[in-house]
């Protein structure tokens, strides 16, 4: 297999390429696109892709889709997802849909989160297929669609395939994640007793995402009681810009949060009582922190470490006001008492807690033989000591039924999810291929 992905790596490169191209963030439905025409050319592409491998392919009306191969009663799935988050700013010499290769790396949104991984994966069973490996077991490749939001195309996939989702999905970091924090996703709202004439304000784009960029408009009266300018943010006539750096929500720390930024400078502001409150609370109770400690949520446990807390949007017009705030908790916490803690906290600014969206945590027993055979496939294919760890991030591996999160990621390369300037070098898109065969191969044999 490994000689097969080395001799035809080129074509791996192809594949991975032609899919970047496509802007699969998901954006409003359209007829018989659920998640917008990207997501869904992307997913026709995937399916298009194995049935030329000669696999048997199904789409599951553009909310899903999978690839499968080989017979046998009991299944083993590899799952990924080909929708990306929105690309940001701060891409300095690559556009991110160009799939541009330079000093050994391919860059573009979904490199590294999902696309790439899982279209390794995807070559990785077509080696085993080309080179007849025997299996004992069916293997499907199944491609979500929206797996940056809310889930719905892999929950749509579960209403109608009623088989057991046991494997692995690549998108977390190796040797093996086997615990995954809970994560809550929740809006806080504020409706102005009046309209609010004083100031506009927008930041970010996805909760799961540390904010880049964040803007308020505002006369020039309001803009002269600021003093003390930090840095990221410019002032040109009656807007404030504040910039930052983007990274995953679940790594806040990583990133350079824009929301928390301008808030800050707004806070010297005089404006209406209203807006002002919002703003005090971001300045308050989040900037400038990423565990939560200033509005009461805290935690932490040896199995999975702190939880964390990002600010991911926020915004502010005549009417109301809104942000949405991403945590991740671990193990051991507990949802209701992380929700209580913000809502007291939150109304004492008189904002309130809108909607909720959260899934609990999961753990896999260490002893498990699938994490076994995973664990020992890495350190076969590596030479490098193998265990099981615990992430932040939330996989479909807390949809299966038995799974675990098993790459892309490789102890000490730098996660870039979410971020500027997103890349996987070539090297490791192939390993990844040889890998994932290899442990297609032993959980399937």
């Amino acid at each position: 297999m490994e000689n097969f992905i080395e001799k035809n790596k080129d074509d791996l490169i192809k594949i991975v390429r032609e899919i970047l191209k496509i802007r699969s963030v998901e954006q409003k439905a359209a007829e018989n696109a659920p998640f917008g025409e990207g997501v869904k050319a992307a997913l026709q592409l995937a399916l298009a892709t194995g049935e030329k491998m000669g696999f048997k392919v199904k789409n599951l009306d553009n909310y899903a889709g999978y690839v499968e191969y080989g017979e046998g009663r009991e299944l083993i799935s590899v799952l990924g997802h080909l929708d990306v988050v929105p690309e940001g700013n701060g891409w300095e010499y690559h556009p991110p849909y160009g799939a541009e290769i330079y000093d050994g790396k391919l860059y573009g949104r979904g490199t590294s989160d999902d696309k790439g991984p899982i279209m390794a994966a995807l070559f990785g069973l077509y080696a085993i297929k080309e080179m007849r490996i025997p299996l004992k077991k069916r293997v499907r490749i199944i491609f979500g669609t929206n797996e940056e939001s809310n889930w719905k195309g892999i929950n749509y996939y579960k209403s109608i395939e009623k088989e057991p989702l046991i494997g692995f999905t690549p998108d977390g970091n190796f040797p093996v994640i086997n615990r995954e924090k809970g994560i809550l996703r929740i809006t806080l709202v504020k409706k102005f007793a009046s309209d609010n004439a004083d100031i506009i304000v927008r930041g970010g784009e996805r909760a799961n995402m540390v904010p880049d960029y964040a803007e308020a408009v505002l006369n020039q009266k309001m803009i002269k009681q600021i003093q003390n300018i930090p840095e990221g943010i410019s002032i040109s006539e009656n807007k404030i810009i504040a910039r930052g750096r983007s990274a995953h929500a679940a790594k806040p720390w990583q990133g350079e949060n824009a929301v928390a930024i301008l808030c800050e400078t707004l806070s010297q502001v005089s404006m209406s009582e209203d807006a002002k409150s919002i703003i005090q609370f971001v300045s308050d109770k989040i900037a400038r922190t990423f565990y939560g400690e200033k509005i009461g949520v805290e935690e932490d446990d040896k199995l999975s470490g702190k939880l964390t807390l990002n600010l991911g949007v926020l915004n502010i017009d005549k009417k109301h006001g809104e942000m949405l705030i991403d945590i991740r908790y671990p193990i051991t916490g507990k949802l209701e008492g992380i929700v209580d803690n913000i809502k007291r906290e939150a109304e004492k600014y008189s904002i309130l807690v809108g909607k909720i969206f959260s899934l609990p945590p999961i753990f896999v027993d260490e002893k498990e033989p699938l994490v076994q055979k995973l664990i020992s496939t890495y350190e076969e294919e590596t030479g490098e000591k193998g265990c099981a760890m615990a992430i932040g991030g939330g996989t479909y591996a807390r949809i299966m039924e038995k799974g675990v999160a098993f790459g892309p990621v490789f102890p000490g390369v730098k996660p870039v999810e979410h971020e500027a300037n997103e890349y996987i070098s070539i090297d490791n898109l192939v390993k990844l291929a040889k890998i994932y065969a290899k442990a297609i191969q032993r959980l399937a044999e």
